[in-house]
């Protein structure tokens, strides 16, 4: 009630005698000091308007180390502390990249002993109206080793791969953070986030280091890389991952690429097209000769079209709608469509 009263109140004598008791309260007595850091934490958003809003200096003081005891005690009031104090630079900023000897990760500043979640910080880099915000949450971002800083460069990496997924500003959005993505070494390392997490998968391939792929799982990795939007990123992308989808070697990786031939997929087709790559499950092998339309193999293989038949049983409504495109272009029989294959394409 006290600290409201001192950012809120309309009359300025009623917020100064707020503030006097605030300041005799704290540290009378052991009650009262626990009282008033109860009090105050119950409200952080206010208490981090303290620090710039304050007439008394002392006040802020004691905001500051009560948002200090807040930060970091749950991931709620962390994220409650950064929205307020995004729109209060100078003071506020220098408590959140206040050095910190207690910080197990890079750089050492309290932002970083429990940063915010949600892409916040990210965002602050991107597209806070203070051009000094901006710099400082960027130089951070190229800095950082915290986990969950390294995740928020992850979603809209791997939403500019896939340009159903992208958002309208998504090529300008991407770009500015893939220029972060780069420029921080944390990143270019195996799987930083697990081998399921393949948004980062981009720094590796744009740094030259394929190596790191493997790193990853490849049926994931083949998924997005196929439907990667080469305009969404620089040209020597696009030439990393065609040349990776190329050289596959029997695996995850390579059944995925040819389940994606099957799909009608452009790129697996082209990558299929270039290096001869096809399926070691001979289940699949009738379905890609045909989507491959190399008829003088798949008669050989299928010559009264039983597998191919079965095979389009045992998928029903998920065969891929590119089959009856390559009938129809190719004069071929197949049973009719049903179900969702009938509606939807790749």
């Amino acid at each position: 009630m006290v600290a409201r009263l001192i950012t809120g109140a309309r009359d300025e004598r009623v917020a100064a005698i707020a503030e006097k008791a605030l300041t005799r309260a704290w540290g009378s007595n052991p009650e009262m000091t626990n009282h008033a850091w109860d009090t105050l934490i119950a409200d952080v958003t206010v208490v981090a308007q303290l620090i710039t809003g304050a007439r008394d200096e002392r006040v802020a003081a004691i905001a500051e180390k009560a948002l200090t005891r807040a930060w970091g005690s749950d991931q709620e009031a962390t994220n409650r502390v950064w929205d307020t104090l995004m729109a209060t630079p100078g003071p506020a900023w220098r408590f959140l990249l206040a050095p910190t000897s207690g910080c197990p990760h890079e750089p050492r500043v309290r932002l970083v002993t429990a940063p915010p979640d949600g892409g916040r910080v990210l965002a602050g880099a991107l597209k806070s109206a203070d051009p000094a915000l901006r710099e400082a949450m960027a130089d951070l971002l190229r800095a950082t080793d915290h986990p969950i800083l390294l995740g928020d460069f992850e979603n809209p990496l791997r939403n500019a791969m896939n340009p159903v997924r992208e958002p309208t500003d998504g090529k300008v959005e991407a770009g500015a953070v893939l220029d972060l993505a780069l420029a921080n070494t944390h990143l270019c390392q195996p799987a930083p986030l697990g081998k399921n997490r393949t948004g980062l998968a981009i720094v590796a391939i744009l740094k030259g280091r394929f190596d790191l792929l493997d790193s990853y799982d490849p049926a994931s990795l083949v998924t997005e890389l196929v439907r990667l939007d080469g305009k969404a990123f620089p040209a020597p992308a696009a030439e990393g991952y065609r040349r990776w989808l190329r050289a596959l070697g029997p695996g995850p990786g390579r059944e995925e690429l040819c389940l994606l031939v099957i799909d009608g997929c452009p790129e697996a087709l082209a990558a299929v097209a270039d290096s001869g790559q096809e399926p070691e499950a001979p289940r699949l092998l009738p379905a890609f000769l045909f989507c491959t339309e190399q008829w003088e193999r798949y008669d050989a293989l299928d010559p009264d079209g039983s597998l191919l038949n079965h095979y389009i049983n045992e998928e029903g409504e998920y065969a891929g709608p590119y089959l009856w495109t390559v009938a129809e272009r190719n004069g071929r029989l197949l049973p009719p469509q049903i179900g969702v294959g009938a509606l939807t394409g790749f």
